[in-house]
C-alpha cells in the first residue's frame, strides 16, 4: 500500500494491471471507516489488442475474398480498389491499435500517450485519402459510376471528420486527450472494412476493361 502525499492510500485489489482502489483520507486525524474508498481505472488496452486482431483477421478475409471472387488470372481494376481500400481498413486499426502498447512500454503515459497516438493516426488517415483519391484516378467513367454511393459518403464524410476529432484530441482545447477518439476511430475503419468485405464478396468478380 502507497502512502501517497494527498493522503491517498492505492492497492491494487484486481487482476486487471490498471485498476486499482485508493483510500482517500481529508485528515489525517480520521478513523478507517470514515476514509472514502474510490475505484481509479486507467485505460484497458486489451481493448486495443482486440482491435489489432480483427484488423489482422479482417485483412486476412480479404485477400481470401479476392482469391474466391476473382477469375483465374486476372483481376479488374474496380476489384482492386476495392480490395486495396479493404487492406487499408484493416491494416490500419490493426496498425495504430499497437501504438498505446508500445508507448506504454516505451513509460509514456497520460495525456502524452494520447496526443501522440492522436496526431499519428490523424496523419495516417490523411494518407489513406490522398492515398483513395489517386486510386480512383485510375477507375475508368463506367467504372466509377459503379462505385457504391453510400460507401463514398460514409468515406468522404467520416475520415475528415475523424482527422479533425482527432487533431482536436490531440490539441487538449477541447477536452483532455485521452482514449476514446483514438478507439472510436479504430472501430469505424473496421466498419468500413467490414462492410467493403461484404460488397467484395457479394458483388463477384468484375469483368476487366478491354
Amino acid at each position: 500500500m502507497q502512502n501517497e502525499p494527498c493522503g491517498r492510500f492505492c492497492e491494487s485489489y484486481s487482476n486487471r494491471p490498471r485498476e486499482r482502489w485508493c483510500i482517500i483520507q481529508a485528515d489525517p486525524g480520521m478513523t478507517l471507516g470514515r476514509r472514502i474508498l474510490v475505484r481509479q481505472q486507467g485505460v484497458d488496452l486489451d481493448s486495443f489488442a482486440t482491435v489489432t486482431e480483427f484488423g489482422v483477421a479482417l485483412a486476412g478475409f480479404s485477400a481470401l475474398a479476392a482469391a474466391l471472387t476473382q477469375k483465374p488470372g486476372v483481376l479488374a481494376s474496380l476489384d482492386r480498389f476495392r480490395t486495396i481500400n479493404l487492406l487499408v481498413w484493416a491494416l490500419t486499426p490493426a496498425f495504430v491499435s499497437t501504438f498505446p502498447m508500445v508507448g506504454e512500454a516505451f513509460g509514456a503515459a497520460g495525456a502524452s500517450l494520447w496526443r501522440g497516438t492522436s496526431l499519428s493516426l490523424a496523419a495516417i488517415l490523411v494518407l489513406v485519402v490522398v492515398v483513395s483519391l489517386q486510386l480512383v484516378r485510375f477507375l475508368s467513367q463506367a467504372e466509377r459510376a459503379a462505385l457504391s454511393r453510400i460507401m463514398s459518403v460514409l468515406f468522404y464524410v467520416g475520415h475528415p471528420f475523424l482527422i479533425v476529432v482527432n487533431l482536436i484530441n490531440a490539441s487538449g482545447i477541447v477536452w483532455s486527450p485521452g482514449p476514446g477518439p483514438v478507439l472510436a476511430s479504430l472501430i469505424w475503419l473496421l466498419f468500413m472494412g467490414a462492410i467493403q468485405l461484404v460488397r467484395i464478396v457479394v458483388a463477384g468478380p468484375v469483368e476487366p476493361a478491354a
